[in-house]
């Protein structure tokens, strides 16, 4: 995108006030705000006490200075938001020297609209609660928690001319549904990556829907997207949940050696539990059981609470005639909660077929 040629202008981001918030001792919460961008604190609010019916007024103005010519830039602003997070100080407790805070939540604000020919804009976003944080609570409720945020700039960034001559592209995701069970949070904060195609000709507007994992539950269509993206990928680590969609939907079109290339290929620049569970039930499948043996190790060293490792250790241990180690891997299977009916099955029914491997026998 094209730079405009000016000396630096202040970008100012003001919160006025808070909605629906609640704290995690008592009804009136001490709270302030931090502001950042670029991976710099703008500056913290004053300290406010949220009323009984969970307003807050801030008022609070932080800023940064936009210099096209060094420093941040129109790049910057396209896709770097403004991070805002609440926390809350905690009543002092006796004998207490130092003050504690504990976060209730993080708001982004998306600044855009200033690279859309405006010098001002106000919205109100929503407070999305950290873990743990009694804001969580409300989200079956009928109201969010929420910050009103205004944005000003003297002039704006750029003007009439580049604006319509511009190139800037935007795409939303607006939510994932029926996310695999693997990337529910578990321990601190995680993120995500969605690959997507981008089409060059068409409607201006392209509605994507991601459902189950897959551009819109069509395995075809979603494989020739993923497989088009990663084309593009010289290193593995940086599309490593692609590769695993990728390999994932071999697997259930029994593309064996396909999802084995895949997921060799991610293993050795992005090893994961779940890289090196899909490459050992690629060799499986295979029925390349030395291979795959050596991959689900690697991958039950990496986690050891994953029920389908030990599943597919103890179809490995059955095919290869070792009855104890078939038997500890099939009770760690049932102990974890095996979820995969038709995976449980094939193991009975190997056993049957050997002899061995359930206690029950």
């Amino acid at each position: 995108m094209e730079q405009v040629p000016s000396t630096g202008r202040p970008v100012q981001i003001t919160v006025t006030d808070g909605y629906d918030l609640k704290g995690f001792k008592g009804d009136t919460p001490v709270t302030f705000i931090r502001s950042e961008f670029n991976q710099v604190v703008l500056g913290d609010s004053a300290k406010v006490v949220v009323s009984p019916e969970g307003t807050a007024k801030y008022n609070f103005t932080s800023s940064f200075e936009f210099n096209p010519e060094g420093g941040i830039t129109l790049d910057d602003l396209a896709h770097k938001p403004v991070f805002l997070t609440v926390t809350e100080v905690l009543p002092k407790e006796k004998k207490q020297k130092d003050e504690k805070t504990l976060v209730l939540g993080q708001a982004v604000v998306d600044l855009l609209p200033l690279l859309e020919g405006e010098s001002s804009f106000e919205t109100i976003i929503p407070l999305h609660p950290m873990p743990g944080s009694p804001l969580e609570s409300l989200r079956s409720g009928a109201k969010q928690c929420r910050l009103e945020v205004k944005v000003f700039v003297a002039e704006p960034l750029l003007t009439t001319a580049q604006t319509l001559g511009g190139n800037l592209l935007r795409v939303t995701l607006e939510a994932a549904y029926s996310v695999p069970e693997s990337f529910i949070p578990v321990g601190p904060p995680q993120n995500y990556m969605v690959g997507l195609q981008v089409p060059s000709v068409g409607e201006k507007d392209y509605p994507i829907l991601f459902k189950n994992g897959t551009l819109n539950g069509n395995h075809a269509e979603a494989k020739a997207c993923y497989e088009r993206t990663i084309s593009f990928v010289v290193d593995a680590s940086e599309m490593h949940f692609i590769f695993l969609r990728l390999g994932h939907i071999y697997l259930e079109e029994k593309e064996y050696k396909k999802a084995k290339q895949t997921y060799l290929q991610v293993c050795k620049r992005s090893p994961s539990c779940l890289t090196w569970l899909g490459l050992g039930i690629a060799c499986y499948r295979l029925e390349e059981f030395t291979e795959a043996e050596d991959a689900l190790s690697e991958a039950n060293a990496l986690n050891n609470y994953n029920a389908e490792v030990w599943a597919y250790l103890a179809l490995v241990s059955l095919k290869a005639g070792r009855e104890l180690e078939a038997e500890q891997a099939y009770k760690y299977t049932m102990k974890l909660k095996l979820k995969d009916e038709t995976l449980l099955a094939e193991i009975h029914t190997v056993q049957e077929t050997v002899g061995f491997g359930n206690p029950s026998f």
